[in-house]
């Protein structure tokens, strides 16, 4: 990867991104559920139009409105999704029927959260201990998944609440191309990110990889 300095990247960042706000408060989830769909819904799909109606209108039906909320397990989100099925839950509950690999993005969401229950995660707090204590089991049980890539792995890591985690996704591809003057493949993102912020660390102490993306896509998505 000598081609992928981190420094050219941090130094771009530098000059691009307005690091002061590293700070920043974010809003993060508290269940899994949602942390699913906006994942998956996420995944070739115009965010704010597409993915976070989708997951408002799961949030107004079992989470009282509060897409933040703590507390619902995955076996309830299964549950739901089960008493409509993958197709009608997708048509009438998230109206919306997007799919990855020829599935409905609805069965990729029911096929991971199976997976995951297999694993004893029902909750964000047992994704991030068995994430902790058998972090390739966890790994391999996410890329199994009919669907899922790297960038939506990463994803959901971020969303399940890890530090050190990006999202290649369009933006974040934009902005390494926008800094190295030519195309960067997912495969290197993380490791570009990860030794980028190490650097941006000694002036932005409390700067993450998840901080330092959020940040270039609040710049890229204008």
């Amino acid at each position: 990867m000598k081609q992928f300095d981190p420094e050219v990247f941090a130094q771009f960042c530098r000059q691009n991104i307005n690091l002061g706000n590293a700070d920043a408060e974010t809003y993060h989830y508290r269940s899994l559920s949602v942390c699913i769909l906006d994942c998956i819904y996420s995944l070739r799909a115009k965010y704010f139009p597409v993915t976070v109606p989708i997951v408002d209108r799961y949030a107004a039906k079992y989470m009282m409105g509060d897409k933040l909320a703590a507390g619902e397990p995955l076996d309830d989100f299964v549950a739901h999704i089960e008493e409509y099925g993958c197709e009608k839950f997708a048509a009438e509950l998230l109206k919306n029927n997007q799919k990855l690999s020829g599935c409905l993005k609805s069965e990729v969401c029911y096929d991971l959260a199976k997976g995951l229950l297999k694993l004893g995660v029902h909750t964000m707090e047992d994704f991030q201990r068995v994430q902790g204590s058998d972090g390739e089991r966890l790994a391999a049980c996410i890329r199994g998944v009919k669907g899922i890539g790297d960038a939506a792995e990463n994803y959901l890591y971020m969303l399940a609440g890890d530090p050190n985690r990006c999202k290649p996704d369009v933006h974040l591809l934009q902005s390494m191309k926008d800094a190295y003057g030519c195309a960067v493949e997912v495969k290197y993102c993380q490791e570009i990110m990860e030794g980028a912020v190490s650097i941006l660390r000694t002036q932005y102490p409390s700067l993450t990889v998840r901080g330092l993306d959020a940040l270039i896509w609040d710049k890229y998505r204008v």
